[in-house]
C-alpha cells in the first residue's frame, strides 16, 4: 500500500508536467491495473484534495496540532445552584460557585463545565495541560450563557457636592451630579483601574503623538450603565457639556463622543485626581438608583497564574469588562501570559479598555521563553468594543491560526498615533494563517497589523469593510520584513486604505477584490524620515508580486509601487477609471527615482512591461457590510491565467484548476448576483 501511495504522488506530479496519458504508461509499466478512466478520476481527486486554504507561502501545509479532545474528569461550576461550593468536590451534584476553584483544580486531561451565569471574578489557571492528548479545558455547557465579568455592580450614589460643575447650556440649570466613593474591597487584587493612566511604561514614542494627549494619560477605568457605556471627561465642568477649551497646547483640538457612533448616549463620568471618587451625571438627569451601574475592577479576567503554561481549552464563554492599559506591555482582559497551544473557540471579548486577548510573549521587553510561544488556535470568536486591539500578539507568535473570527468596533480609543492600534497586531509573528474573519466597523486602527519581522504568514479569504481614518487606517499593514509574505482572495470594500507595504520586501498579493478605496488599494511605503534598516539592511519595498486582482473604485490610484523592482501582471482595472474614462486617466504609479511616475494600464506596460495580462472592465458593486452581501458583475474581455504561486483556492474555498479569472471567485459573472460574502 505504502508502494502504491508513493507512486500515486510521483504521477500525479507527472499529471501537473505532462498529461495523464504519460501517467498512466508509467503506471501500466509498474504492474498496476486500473482503467484509464478511473485512474484519470483518482487523480482528479488527488489534485482536488492538494488544494487547500491552508497552504503557506513557502508552499507547506499549515502545521495544525489539534486532536478531538478527550477527558479523563469532568467538573462541573454553577454560580447560581443553592448548593454550590468552591471547597466541595465539584460535581455535577455539588458544582463549584466559582470558575476559579476549578482552575486551582484541573489536572492534564480534565475539564471543567460551565452552568449559564454571570461570574465577577478574575481566573487564574494553576496549571496548563501536557500535550495535544492531555488538555485542560475550560468550557460553557451546551446552549449556556456564561458571562466573566471583571466589573462589579455599584449603588448608593449620593449628590455630587463640593465641586463646580457648571451650568447645563441648554436648561441653564445647574448640573445635577451623583458621587460615589469608591471601597477599596471593590479592588481584591490592589489594582484600581481609576487611579492609572492609559500609558505607564516606555512613553518615548509620545513624541510622535502630538494628537489628543488626553487619550493618553485619560483613566483606565470604566463605568457602564445598563450596559452602555459612560463618557469619561477630563475636567468637572465638562459634565455640563463640551468645553470651549484646546486640549492640546500645539493644536486645536477639543473634547469628542468616544462612543457616540456605536452606543446610545448615556451620560458622562468624571474621576477625581486620587481615582477613589467617581462622579456622574446620567442621560435626562436620571437618577443612578433606577439603572443598573457597573465599573470595571480587575485589569484581566483570565490569565494564568504562571507564565508559559500550555494546551488550555477556552470555550463558548463572553468575556467583559477590563480597566486594562494600552501596550506595550500587551496585557489583555484575557491571556495566554506567554504560554503556547491554547485554544480560544467560540467565545466573545467585549468591552476592553485596551486589548480583548494577547497571545505571544506579551512584550518586545521580555526574557526569551523556555518554550516557543504561540501555536495558538483563535477560531469563531467575537471580538467588539475594544479600545485599542482585539488581538494582540508580539514576541513571536509561531503557527497561529487566526480564523472565522469577527472583529468589529476596535479601536475607539482614538490612539492612532501610538502605532499599536488594530483589530489584530502581531509583532515578528511566523507561520501565520489568519482565514476567513470579517473585520469591520474599525475606528482609529488598521485592521491587521504585522509590524517587524513577519515571515510565511498568509492572509486569506477575509472580508475588510468600513475602515476609516487619517492616521495608520489600512486594512492590512505589514511593516518592517523580508521573508516572503502572502495576501489572496480577500475583499476591501470603504477603506481610507486598503493594503500598506512599508519597509517590507517579498510580499504576494493575489486574487483580490478592492471595491471602494477612498486613496490607494495598494500603497508602498520606504523610510520613515529617512532610509530604514530591516534585519541589518535597508528595506526599499521590492519583489512586491501584484497579481490577478480586481480594483473597482480608487481614489488616487490602484497600485503604488515605491521603485520598478517589483511585478504586477493579470490585474483588471474599471474601463471608466478616473476622470479620463476608457483607463486613459492616471491610476497607476512609481513613486522613485524623482519625478514620480504616472500611468494608466497602456502606459504602465509601455514603461515596465507590467499587466501584459492585465485587463479592463465595466465593474459595477454594491456590498453590505452587516449583512455581508455582494452584488457584483464584471463586463468585459477579462482575461483568464494560470493559477499563480499555487493559491488554487478561491475565496470560498472552492478547488480552481487550470486558469482562473482575476479576483477571489474562480467564477465572477457578467450579471449583477447577489451572493453572501460571510466567510465564517
Amino acid at each position: 500500500m505504502e508502494r502504491k501511495s508513493a507512486l500515486l504522488l510521483e504521477l500525479l506530479k507527472c499529471w501537473t508536467k505532462h498529461n495523464a496519458q504519460t501517467a498512466f504508461r508509467k503506471l501500466v509499466h509498474q504492474g498496476m491495473r486500473i482503467s484509464f478512466s478511473c485512474f484519470v478520476l483518482l487523480l482528479w481527486a488527488s489534485a482536488v484534495a492538494s488544494a487547500s486554504s491552508s497552504k503557506l507561502p513557502d508552499g507547506t501545509e499549515f502545521p495544525s496540532w489539534e486532536k478531538n479532545p478527550q477527558f479523563s474528569k469532568t467538573y462541573y461550576v454553577d454560580g447560581q445552584a443553592k448548593n454550590a461550593d468552591d471547597k466541595g468536590p465539584g460535581s455535577k451534584e455539588r458544582p463549584f460557585r466559582t470558575i476559579d476553584a476549578a482552575a486551582h483544580v484541573l489536572q492534564p486531561g480534565e475539564r471543567v463545565v460551565i452552568a449559564e451565569g454571570v461570574y465577577r471574578e478574575s481566573i487564574h489557571p494553576a496549571r496548563g495541560g501536557t500535550s495535544p492528548d492531555a488538555m485542560i479545558s475550560y468550557e460553557a455547557a451546551p446552549g449556556a450563557k456564561v458571562v466573566v465579568k471583571g466589573a462589579a455592580v455599584v449603588k448608593d450614589w449620593k449628590p455630587s457636592v463640593g465641586w463646580n460643575f457648571g451650568v447645563d447650556p441648554e436648561t441653564h440649570q445647574p448640573v445635577r451630579a451623583w458621587e460615589l466613593r469608591l471601597d477599596p474591597g471593590l479592588f481584591p487584587n490592589g489594582y484600581n483601574p481609576f487611579e492609572v493612566d492609559n500609558v505607564l511604561g516606555n512613553r518615548e514614542w509620545l513624541r510622535y503623538a502630538q494628537d489628543n494627549m488626553a487619550t493618553y494619560f485619560r483613566r483606565r477605568g470604566l463605568v457602564f450603565v445598563d450596559g452602555k457605556p459612560l463618557e469619561p471627561v477630563e475636567l468637572s465642568s465638562e459634565l455640563a457639556g463640551p468645553s470651549t477649551r484646546s486640549m492640546n497646547y500645539f493644536t486645536d483640538i477639543h473634547w469628542k463622543p468616544l462612543f457616540k457612533e456605536f452606543s446610545p448616549e448615556t451620560g458622562k463620568v468624571w474621576i477625581e485626581t486620587n481615582g477613589m471618587t467617581l462622579h456622574i451625571r446620567l442621560a435626562n438627569d436620571d437618577d443612578p438608583a433606577k439603572h443598573v451601574i457597573e465599573i470595571t475592577t480587575q485589569e484581566q479576567v483570565f490569565s494564568p497564574a504562571e507564565r508559559y503554561q500550555s494546551y488550555i481549552r477556552v470555550k463558548g464563554i463572553t468575556f467583559q469588562y477590563a480597566g486594562n492599559g494600552f501596550p506595550v506591555p500587551q496585557r489583555g482582559m484575557v491571556s495566554t501570559n506567554r504560554g503556547n497551544h491554547f485554544i480560544f473557540e467560540d467565545n466573545t471579548f467585549e468591552w476592553a479598555n485596551s486589548v480583548g486577548l494577547d497571545i505571544g510573549n506579551e512584550d518586545w521587553g521580555a526574557s526569551r521563553p523556555p518554550q516557543p510561544v504561540g501555536f495558538d488556535v483563535i477560531r469563531g470568536n467575537t471580538f467588539r468594543y475594544c479600545g485599542i486591539e482585539g488581538l494582540g500578539g508580539t514576541g513571536g507568535p509561531q503557527s497561529t491560526l487566526v480564523e472565522k473570527n469577527l472583529f468589529e468596533w476596535i479601536g475607539w480609543q482614538d490612539a492612532a498615533m501610538m502605532s499599536e492600534s488594530g483589530a489584530t497586531k502581531m509583532h515578528t509573528a511566523r507561520n501565520l494563517l489568519f482565514r476567513n474573519n470579517v473585520v469591520r466597523h474599525i475606528r482609529h486602527a488598521n485592521g491587521i497589523w504585522l509590524d517587524i519581522g513577519n515571515a510565511n504568514d498568509r492572509i486569506t479569504g477575509n472580508v475588510f469593510a468600513d475602515i476609516p481614518g487619517d492616521v495608520n487606517p489600512h486594512a492590512i499593514h505589514i511593516e518592517g520584513s523580508d521573508t516572503l509574505n502572502e495576501i489572496d482572495n480577500n475583499i476591501f470594500d470603504h477603506l481610507t486604505g486598503g493594503i500598506l507595504i512599508r519597509d517590507t520586501n517579498n510580499v504576494i498579493i493575489a486574487y483580490n477584490l478592492f471595491l471602494d478605496c477612498a486613496q490607494v488599494c495598494v500603497d508602498t511605503v520606504s523610510g520613515i524620515n529617512g532610509p530604514r534598516a530591516v534585519g541589518g539592511h535597508t528595506n526599499d519595498v521590492h519583489n512586491l508580486m501584484v497579481h490577478d486582482n480586481v480594483f473597482y473604485k480608487m481614489g488616487r490610484s490602484a497600485i503604488e509601487f515605491t521603485n520598478a523592482r517589483n511585478e504586477a501582471d493579470g490585474n483588471l482595472y474599471p474601463a471608466s477609471a478616473g476622470p479620463g474614462g476608457g483607463g486613459g486617466a492616471s491610476y497607476l504609479r512609481v513613486k522613485f527615482p524623482e519625478p514620480p511616475e504616472w500611468h494608466n494600464l497602456a502606459s504602465w506596460r509601455e514603461e515596465h512591461g507590467w499587466d501584459m495580462n492585465g485587463s479592463l472592465a465595466t465593474i459595477s458593486a454594491v456590498m453590505d457590510p452587516d449583512k455581508l452581501e455582494l452584488t457584483l458583475s464584471m463586463k468585459g474581455d477579462v482575461k483568464r491565467s494560470p493559477v499563480y504561486k499555487g493559491i488554487d483556492t478561491d475565496f470560498f474555498g472552492k478547488t480552481v484548476s487550470g486558469d482562473r479569472f482575476p479576483g477571489p471567485f474562480s467564477e465572477p459573472g457578467t450579471e449583477a448576483v447577489t451572493r453572501s460574502i460571510d466567510p465564517r
